[in-house]
């Protein structure tokens, strides 16, 4: 529990996680929040008051900083993956009916750095790398219905890190307060390449570019200890905000909609979020930890998100249980359904078109919805274990399985002028995400 922290106050970590790309559960919309961590992943993420490993104080709530005496620091990395697919289940002109599409993304890497100083009594610094977010979907090989020029070859990835410069304050001995800035640094693609008879027809294979951007951000977090063991915290962060230039290009063909080289641009923030938590600490029973986490993310108003997801609750639950070196962790995270919108705008961050035939109309970006973007699972499990080796040396290891969902939404959209609404489909599209899962290890160490 945190009393290691407390005996021997410097932690280094290394985590090795498997999770998916595209979604959460385990991820939440493109967050991963503190899910990719040796601790706080067998805990389902439950660590915005009483964190187990520097990182988590560092990239959760700064106020935990406090925690943490002595000099600390961990590194690692994760793995994620998942299987995802899309199905065209019905048109209206009968050509996609019954085809499954197979998503070929996945396997991420996610390292994870954290370093704390207690440089005076009640004050504490830290600092530390972290990848927060990423979305991966792949349908070049298989793509979007197919039988239909040649189908949408719909391909998107998002990777982004983040670098943390944190502080944490005891105002008494049992309130504290913290602030970290964040620089952010993403990497993004978003292809919407044209199908085969598009291509045969004049346009261009592919037309999207692989992007970066850096952007900033904040945040502010308490923590207060109502009675011994009993603590309560509260946390904000602010969106970090990406301007990516030349991503995807508006023209295509002669029956689309322009001329190719026509490169258009989009922001894409990381949302607001507020999160609220208890953690009870040798109050149930001696060496046990429980910690609930309340997070509330705002995707309903950040840039590029706000076109396809709804603002989102998720529950976080985990529990620690010390016994003599070794330490047994499990976890319970619940996310809501983020795809609750089925009649979305005409754009996703001001991108006109998915592949030179198909305009961005509502029923285009209800296929991006069941096929790039459908993070819908809901529930995960996790489990953990760690050892101490010596008072200041421990060892983690945790798992993580998201269950399956499935959706499908009822589309319609027509092509670009001169075919336009005499040559309009309707149908349904149907999202299949199996099983999310992550496992991961890491090291920490705590020196006085």
């Amino acid at each position: 529990m945190i009393k290691f922290f407390k005996k021997a106050p410097l932690a280094a970590g290394v985590v090795i996680a498997m999770a998916s790309g595209g979604a959460q559960a385990i991820s939440t919309g493109t967050d991963l929040n503190l899910t990719a961590k040796a601790a706080a992943g067998g805990m389902g993420g439950a660590a915005y008051t009483m964190p187990q490993e520097a990182s988590a104080a560092v990239f959760g709530n700064p106020a935990t900083l406090t925690q943490f005496k002595g000099f600390n620091m961990n590194f690692g990395a994760s793995y994620l993956d998942y299987d995802l697919s899309s199905k065209d289940v019905s048109d209206n002109l009968g050509l996609t009916s019954g085809q499954t599409h197979t998503n070929d993304a996945g396997g991420y890497i996610v390292p994870d750095v954290g370093i704390t100083l207690e440089l005076a009594p009640g004050l504490v610094i830290g600092t530390g790398l972290e990848v927060d977010a990423g979305l991966g979907a792949d349908y070049r090989d298989d793509p979007i219905m197919a039988n239909i020029l040649g189908g949408l070859n719909l391909h998107v990835e998002l990777i982004s890190f983040n670098a943390n410069l944190a502080a944490g304050y005891e105002v008494t001995d049992k309130w504290s307060v913290g602030a970290a800035a964040t620089v952010g640094f993403a990497l993004f693609q978003v292809a919407d390449s044209n199908g085969a008879a598009s291509v045969a027809a004049g346009g261009a294979a592919g037309s999207s570019s692989s992007v970066h951007d850096i952007g900033f951000g904040l945040t502010l977090g308490t923590t207060y200890e109502l009675q011994q063991g009993i603590m309560v915290s509260g946390t904000a962060k602010s969106p970090v905000k990406y301007s990516f230039n030349t991503v995807a290009d508006a023209g295509g063909p002669a029956l689309g909609a322009g001329t190719a080289g026509n490169w258009q641009d989009t922001d894409l923030e990381q949302p607001l979020e507020l999160i609220v938590g208890v953690a009870l600490d040798d109050v149930l029973m001696p060496g046990l930890l429980v910690e609930a986490d309340v997070i509330w993310k705002n995707w309903g108003d950040a840039d590029f998100y706000e076109d396809i997801f709804d603002d989102q609750f998720l529950i976080a639950v985990g529990a620690q249980l010390e016994a003599g070196d070794w330490t047994f962790r499990a976890g319970y995270s619940w996310a809501e359904d983020i795809l609750a919108k089925p009649n979305a705008s005409g754009t996703i961050g001001g991108l006109t078109h998915a592949s030179g035939l198909v305009p961005f109309d509502a029923g285009a970006l209800t296929i991006v919805q069941m096929s790039l973007t459908p993070v819908i699972w809901e529930h995960t499990v996790t489990a953990g274990i760690g050892y101490n080796f010596t008072p200041n040396v421990r060892v983690d290891a945790y798992g993580a399985y998201a269950f399956g969902e499935s959706d499908d939404r009822t589309y319609t959209i027509n092509p670009a002028a001169p075919l336009g609404a005499a040559f309009g489909l309707t149908g349904v599209q149907e999202a299949n995400a199996q099983q999310q899962w992550m496992i991961g290890a890491g090291l920490n160490v705590a020196m006085p």
